[in-house]
């Protein structure tokens, strides 16, 4: 068959031609009509930026006074010599823990023991002469000069017996009270004058940490509110405060506190840093990164919102910060805040939120 055809075309030449032109055409109309078919366009999506956003809840927290103190001594004494004399012995060294009454040193007696028995002798003959004096002169056979002189005598009598046992007993030197000797001062053999240092004495039990706050706190404070001392080891101490000064310093305009701790084993020393937390009053905030933290065109510190997918700027007030994060109050309720990109938009600007759990 396809030998017929062949033949068949030839014969005739021309018929080939005018056929193969006809296909030729029918395939460029095809193809031009297909070029004129309209496509279905996509409609390029509008990009909105990216931020991250997270959901806060206002939460109670206590806003506190935050100050920076050092520790002191409850009290601190200078023990003086009363009575001139030679050291004879010390009980004690520097460092050592005493009570009260117990022995520091003992300075020489020398002839006060003999001046108080003559003391006391002489008192005993003064009063021997007054109740005579006085049984005449109720019989009215001596003056009532007689029975003032003999008074007198007695007691000018009475007055040296108890200034020499004075004496006499401020030769024993004895703790004021109980603590710690910082320092010691004499040693036996020493010879002192009246007023000369012998001891350093200091209570630590309990133990005064003392700092200062400014007259924007002061009228908040109260006496013997709870006030939490963390040392510079991370232990954190609770007491209570003692003092608030009613004067600020002229130099800096301070006013002193002081609160007190427990030290019962003596661990505190005098002289050591703590950071005193003294609690103020409750309110309702949140808690958030200070990298959240943004500022508007008048240089207002604030965090930036996504509502209804637009930006918002919301101004707050800082109440407290760690070196974790800051607390901020000023927030009607429940809030989204952008966490991340939020200096790359602006208020007003819509945005696509991205959900970040806290």
């Amino acid at each position: 068959m396809f030998a017929r055809i062949a033949y068949f075309f030839s014969l005739r030449p021309y018929w080939l031609a005018l056929l193969i032109s006809l296909l030729l055409f029918l395939w460029m109309f095809s193809g031009s009509e297909e070029n004129r078919s309209p496509t279905a366009v996509k409609k390029p999506q509008e990009n909105f930026p990216q931020v991250q956003i997270t959901h806060f809840i206002p939460r109670q927290m206590t806003k506190s006074l935050t100050l920076y103190a050092h520790s002191e001594a409850e009290s601190h004494i200078i023990v003086r010599a009363e009575v001139a004399g030679g050291i004879s012995k010390t009980y004690v060294e520097k460092g050592n823990y005493v009570e009260i009454n117990n022995n520091l040193a003992e300075i020489d007696k020398n002839e006060h023991p003999f001046r108080f028995e003559q003391a006391k002798a002489l008192l005993y003959e003064r009063q021997l002469n007054y109740n005579a004096v006085k049984l005449l002169n109720a019989k009215g056979l001596q003056a009532d000069i007689y029975l003032a002189e003999a008074n007198s005598l007695l007691l000018a009598a009475k007055s040296n017996l108890a200034l020499l046992g004075l004496t006499l007993k401020n030769t024993h030197i004895t703790a004021p009270f109980t603590g710690v000797l910082q320092e010691k001062f004499v040693e036996q053999g020493d010879y002192v004058k009246v007023g000369d240092p012998l001891f350093s004495l200091e209570n630590i039990d309990p133990i005064v940490f003392r700092g200062d706050t400014t007259e924007h706190y002061v009228n908040q404070l109260s006496l013997n509110q709870e006030v939490r001392a963390t040392l510079l080891s991370a232990e954190v101490l609770t007491g209570k405060l003692t003092y608030i000064a009613s004067m600020a310093d002229p130099q800096s305009s301070t006013f002193r506190v002081e609160a007190q701790f427990a030290n019962p084993n003596r661990k505190i020393f005098s002289g050591m840093s703590a950071q005193l937390s003294i609690p103020l009053y409750s309110v309702q905030a949140i808690y958030l990164s200070p990298s959240a933290l943004a500022l508007d065109k008048e240089g207002n510190l604030g965090v930036k919102l996504v509502q209804n997918e637009r930006v918002s700027f919301k101004k707050i007030n800082l109440v407290e910060a760690d070196i974790n994060g800051v607390w901020l109050t000023g927030f009607a309720g429940e809030v989204d805040i952008i966490t991340l990109g939020q200096g790359f938009v602006k208020s007003g600007d819509r945005v696509q939120a991205i959900i970040v759990e806290k």
